[in-house]
């Protein structure tokens, strides 16, 4: 009896920047909210939870970590903003190479998502002091309301671009990630600079998209040059809908016409283009979806985006196959799927399906810690799903 050998284009080697990947099927960076309580460092469950979910030869990126004191957003997420918190990352960052794994840092400054308690009782920060609706939950487990942000000066936002690069050094020498994410989506500091709707400004950071554009390049140049261009990519969402921030179709293909080929000629280990068409994301968690007709991951490609690209936002295996299959994309960065199936690029290579994933990671209950005596709840508890038999 042989075994029948299953075939899928993301079980295949990739070559991103300075690290060489065995598959193509990466995990996304998901706030998990299980830091320790006060100190908000990696703990030894943080270290179980990443080390479950890396495979030999397969990238993981980090949740979400925050390169100032003032961009902090969440209770109980990390920070990569001073020695202590990137130094408390590398028994994480030893278990998942001891596993073969490949992992980066992601780095993110909130900006307007978030609130005065979070960031030493100060004016949260964003390109405009435009407010946003909803809550967010703050010390103490109760929620408040999102809060009209101050205005940087310019002088302040050229400075940031060194606290991202600061960052970066801190999480690759200090922290042992082999490389770094900019977070330049989901409506934090950087999506507040390229959206229209929360970009108001008269200075060389506001008006026509090469302005609005600017702070994200600076930073993905500097980040660049702090740990080299191999070493670095960058997560662009243009059409989310999350923070009350939805975009005009028109908007949407401005920002991925202008930032495909400046993103191109910069040689970055790969772009993340996220959520953009990802529609039973938004179903799920109860959002409306990106208001697009055209396919953001094609657009992009044949706007000028030679590099690599890693597509994400509420795909399933199959759909992931066909873009890589394509050559539309080279890698493919799953999220909530690796919440409850860690061995995620074993049960694809054994050529299970998404409807053969097991779903229970889906339920929005178990995405964030409500008591920190039970983290582990759906969080490191799931069991490892076994790969089927392979058929004669």
């Amino acid at each position: 009896m042989t075994s029948k050998i299953v075939s899928s284009p993301l079980i295949s080697s990739v070559t991103l920047g300075n690290v060489q990947l065995a598959h193509r099927v990466a995990m996304s960076a998901m706030t998990r909210l299980r830091m320790s309580p006060k100190t908000e460092l990696p703990n030894d469950l943080v270290k179980l939870y990443y080390g479950q979910r890396a495979s030999k030869g397969g990238l993981v990126i980090s949740e979400c970590a925050y390169v100032q004191p003032d961009g902090r957003g969440y209770v109980r997420a990390p920070g990569l903003a001073t020695d202590e918190q990137a130094a408390a990352w590398r028994p994480v960052t030893d278990e998942v190479h001891s596993r073969g794994g490949v992992f980066f840092a992601q780095l993110f400054h909130a900006g307007r998502v978030s609130h005065s308690s979070l960031v030493g009782n100060k004016p949260t920060v964003s390109a405009s002091p435009v407010g946003m609706a909803g809550q967010l939950y703050v010390e103490g487990g109760v929620k408040a309301d999102y809060e009209v942000p101050r205005e940087m000066s310019t002088q302040e936002v050229e400075q940031l671009s060194a606290s991202f690069a600061a960052a970066a050094q801190r999480a690759t020498k200090l922290g042992g990630f082999d490389g770094v994410e900019i977070h330049g989506g989901n409506g934090y500091l950087l999506q507040s600079f390229l959206a229209k709707k929360t970009n108001s400004r008269t200075d060389k950071y506001g008006g026509p998209i090469a302005n609005r554009a600017r702070l994200l390049l600076e930073v993905v140049d500097a980040v660049s040059a702090a740990v080299g261009a191999g070493r670095t990519a960058v997560k662009i969402q243009p059409g989310i809908t999350f923070s009350d921030l939805v975009e005009p179709e028109e908007d949407v293909a401005e920002t991925l016409d202008y930032l495909a080929p400046e993103l191109s000629k910069r040689n970055l280990a790969f772009v993340d283009l996220s959520s953009c068409n990802g529609e039973p994301y938004y179903r799920f968690v109860g959002l409306p979806g990106p208001n697009i007709s055209f396919d953001p991951f094609r657009r992009f490609r044949s706007a000028g985006y030679k590099g690599n690209l890693g597509i994400n936002g509420g795909l399933g295996v199959e759909q992931g196959e066909s873009y890589v299959a394509e050559g539309v994309a080279d890698l493919v960065i799953y999220g909530v799927p690796f919440i409850a199936n860690a061995n995620l690029p074993d049960l694809v290579a054994a050529g299970v399906k998404t409807a053969g994933l097991n779903a229970g990671g889906f339920n929005m209950k178990v995405w964030y810690s409500k008591n920190p005596q039970q983290d582990a709840e759906g969080y490191t508890d799931w069991p490892l799903a076994a790969p089927p038999a392979a058929q004669a």
